[in-house]
């Protein structure tokens, strides 16, 4: 513990005896009695932290398994918090850390080489802080998150690295291994892959349960935490909210020890999601007592708690006989194990990564690295005629345009930077002999005034009334006999934590708003709301708007066309389902000069740039998207912006996939950003002039629209999710899910790749299950780039339904222009398993294997 225990620490001096009087017998140095054993370096951990707990009470022992722990004193161990995170750069208060690109971004680099410099980068940025003794600095890091993004509409999918377990499994290694170091005693962060495991909601974070057959939970959501605990050897784990098959996470035996222990082998500690085991019953209702929670939990394998359950209840547990003492030893070695390989109980001179200074915090070296992250992280997603790049030389001049364009959009989780550079920055500084223009042109999402009374009538109205029929229920269930009608004449309530009505509960309503929708006005309008959490709105009996989230800022509009003092019949169903309420409902005419400033410039302009997309108020913890377009009225100035200049280019910033249908087919060039860090502006700016060739690729699919997918709570990839949704049966193949807007692992480049001679080593499966696969890639372009180069199998007759192809290898290579390199990928006999639910085991059948290589899921060469 740094300096903590430097009084406990008595300077041995070893007597080296001359091969004399003794013979050849060497002097042994003896233990220290004058010090507790647990504070002998010289000593094994597993012997040193038993005798730390055996000095413990059982009182004691307990307050050690929370979150953060409180000192203790009379053993001179100090308090210690283990919240902290990095999943793109250290998260840490006040203080500048670096800000790496979200994980998404670092994933759609497909390199893993560079994953574990920035994680490299990450954890000397920890290691430094600690050592120099930053309030509130800690080791031990809940990162990566690893959970596979089978949905775009996962509002965390930003915080993950995308649809496929493999390619997840492998950036999230090259991760934990930059986080906890190569020495081979001392561990230098400790990292906490979450959520485990099928964590992919936050409408139902708290109490849904994952539907998931036994095959597909070992095929598709349990690999890549195996292959950071049995490869990566991550010392901690987090289990996760939500329930598996009605069994939660925090307290599944079957997860937490049968499977993560028995058969990974796991060594470390597991802990909670904050409030994790508290769900156990208050959300899943699981146990009928707080007691039996933390019984069920800490017995299943859940050694540290982050919330206070542990410190309220686990104590009473023990003395009623729900928990033994000899189990909450067990958890607290396991949490010790952590500290101790930390180097917490020794002198910081036996630890290596102690020496680390803050010099290298937020260091012009890493702010360099953050560049190259974003630069490697951009895809090009269309580039007609060869619109990018543009010359920075002969271009005169720039329309920028667009709410993403003066903003470092760094996505959620992020630490706070000392200096970001925005996309317009960025570009001012590289296209210095341009005149640039800037425009907003509009905001990410809609801010309109509530529509008035007097364009309201309610259902059963008497003369003169104005507003909507209220019906409110008290449950979520639109129907039956409403604890409560009135007249409401707006639509503008924020209830907060409460209730509309003492006749209902401040959660677990439902309201029903009935009546007409008179405009004054002629022309498009504008109509939408503003609520938490969830809305219906109909117009003239035909669905208009449908949307659910659980973020009290959450919106959502939609054009139509009215014609002044027309009626039109007016249904809005909202239901409330936990914590804040609010329903706002507003309209107001389309101005058709909104977007005239934007228009102007562009059409003065030789190109014209729209940075568009999302934010954390659209998709972030919390905060589940019911739909993938553009939120807003972006599309609407896009169309505007592309129609006043035909060389206009679309960036997109934001954290998931997005249905950019139109712009798709009309906007010649199309760049994906993700949410890109501190060095977003230089980043873009340097692959918009060419200075850099992109060569990022899609780590999910990108659909047309969520009719291309099945219900959100489904977890059954087969039914269309994933470019693994064709699935194989019967000896024939049947796709079910449309093509979609953009294919996994899809990418453009500023030059062309050939790929030849696609040739397998030895040819078939030899007698220890391995086999090369090698190709051949040239760059037949005129600029030097770089290629991921993508290997998929499929199993071309299997006695189970299989996908049509899988992703099982990955090299991003770089070319200069003209030259070619050999590529070659191991495949194993496990690359070609699939999970026997009758054998309970993987296995692989004899027949035969199709191998395909290209630039994409869709693109085999």
């Amino acid at each position: 513990m740094r300096n903590r225990f430097k009084s406990f620490i008595v300077t041995i001096s070893l007597v080296i005896a001359s091969l004399l009087a003794l013979g050849n017998t060497p002097v042994l140095s003896q233990p220290n009695q004058n010090k507790p054993l647990y504070l002998d370096p010289s000593q094994p951990f597993e012997k040193r932290i038993d005798d730390l707990i055996g000095r413990m009470t059982l009182e004691e022992k307990v307050s050690q398994l929370s979150g953060t722990s409180p000192a203790i004193e009379r053993l001179s161990i100090p308090a210690y918090h283990y919240g902290n995170e990095c999943v793109h750069g250290v998260k840490a208060g006040p203080d500048a850390t670096t800000v790496f690109p979200q994980a998404i971004a670092l994933a759609s680099s497909w390199d893993t080489d560079l994953i574990l410099q920035v994680s490299t980068a990450i954890s000397d940025e920890a290691r430094a802080r600690f050592n120099s003794g930053v309030p509130n600095a800690g080791l031990t890091f809940w990162s990566p998150v690893i959970n596979i993004c089978r949905d775009p509409r996962w509002g965390r999918t930003q915080e993950a690295y995308g649809e496929d377990p493999y390619l997840t499994s492998q950036i999230g290694l090259a991760f934990v291994r930059g986080l906890q170091g190569d020495d081979p005693k001392y561990l230098k962060t400790v990292s906490s892959p979450k959520h485990f495991a099928a964590n992919n909601e936050e409408w139902r974070r708290h109490t849904g349960s994952a539907q998931i057959d036994e095959a597909m939970l070992r095929e598709y959501y349990l690999p890549a935490y195996r292959t950071l605990i049995e490869d990566g050897k991550a010392f901690s784990i987090m289990a996760a909210y939500n329930s598996i098959n009605g069994v939660p996470c925090c307290c599944n035996k079957k997860l937490l020890t049968d499977i993560l222990r028995d058969e990974w082998g796991f060594k470390g500690y597991v802990v909670s999601d904050c409030g994790g085991v508290r769900d156990i019953y208050t959300a899943h209702h699981y146990a009928s007592s707080r007691e039996e929670a933390v019984a069920l939990a800490i017995n299943a394998g859940m050694d540290l708690n982050c919330g206070d359950q542990y410190e309220a209840y686990l104590l009473p547990a023990v003395k009623d006989g729900l928990v033994s003492e000899a189990t909450v030893d067990r958890a607290l070695f396991r949490v010790y194990s952590a500290r101790f390989r930390l180097g917490d109980f020794d002198p910081p001179e036996m630890v290596p990564y102690s020496r680390i200074p803050m010099s290298v915090v937020d260091s012009p070296q890493h702010r360099e690295l953050a560049r190259q992250a974003c630069r490697e992280s951009i895809v090009l997603l269309k580039n007609d005629h060869n619109v990018l790049p543009l010359n920075k030389n002969k271009i005169k001049s720039i329309a920028v345009i667009g709410p993403n364009a003066d903003v470092c959009q760094t996505g959620d989780y992020s630490g706070k930077y000392s200096k970001a550079v925005t996309p317009l920055e960025g570009l001012q500084n590289k296209f210095t002999k341009a005149k640039i223009a800037f425009e907003k042109g509009c905001d990410i999402t809609v801010s309109l005034p509530p529509i008035p009374s007097d364009e309201l009538i309610p259902s059963h109205a008497k003369k003169g009334q104005h507003g909507l029929r209220g019906e409110y229920f008290a449950s979520t269930s639109i129907g039956g006999k409403p604890a409560l009608i009135r007249i409401d004449k707006t639509i503008d309530f924020d209830w907060g934590l409460g209730a509309p009505d003492a006749k209902l509960p401040a959660d677990s309503f439902a309201v029903r708003w009935t009546g007409k929708f008179v405009p004054k006005v002629s022309g498009e309008y504008y109509l939408g709301a503003n609520f938490d959490d969830e809305i219906r709105i109909f117009i003239d009996g035909k669905p208009f708007i449908t949307k659910w989230n659980n973020r009290n800022r959450n919106t959502a509009v939609k054009a139509l066309t009215v014609e002044a003092g027309k009626s039109y019949d007016l249904r809005i169903e909202y239901t409330e389902h936990w914590y804040k309420a609010k329903m706002q409902l507003f309209g107001a005419p389309v101005n058709p000069d909104q977007f005239k400033d934007a228009v102007r410039i562009a059409k003065e302009s030789d190109a014209a740039i729209i940075f568009a997309g999302t934010d954390t108020d659209v998709e972030d913890e919390g905060v589940d998207r019911s739909d993938l377009k553009l939120p807003g009225i972006q599309e609407d100035l896009i169309k505007a912006v592309s129609k006043a200049n035909p060389n206009t280019i679309l960036v997109l910033v934001n954290g998931s996939a997005l249905a950019v249908n139109w712009a798709k087919k009309n906007v010649p060039a199309i760049l994906e950003a993700w949410f890109p860090g501190e060095e977003e502006g230089n980043a873009i700016a340097d692959v918009i002039a060419g200075d850099y060739n992109p060569a990022g690729r899609l780590p999910l699919t990108f659909y047309k629209s969520v009719k291309q997918l099945p219900a959100f709570d489904d977890y059954d990839i087969r039914k269309g999710r994933t470019y693994k949704a064709e699935i194989r049966k019967g000896g024939s193949y049947s796709c079910q899910a449309d093509q979609p807007l953009f294919p996994f692992g899809y990418g453009l480049s500023y030059t062309q790749f050939q790929y030849s001679n696609l040739h397998i080593e030895p040819g078939a499966a030899n007698s220890d299950g391995k086999i090369t696969v090698q190709v051949t890639v040239k760059n037949i372009g005129d600029r030097s780039g770089d290629e991921v180069v993508q290997l998929y199998i499929r199993d071309v007759k299997a006695s189970v339904p299989r996908p049509l192809k899988e992703l099982k290898g990955f090299k991003r290579i770089h070319l200069k222009a003209g030259e070619q390199k050999e590529v070659s990928f191991p495949v194993q006999a496990k690359d070609l398993s699939f999970y026997d639910v009758v054998m309970q085991k993987f296995v692989v059948e004899p027949g035969q294997f199709d191998v395909m290589v290209g630039g994409s899921s869709d693109d085999v060469r």
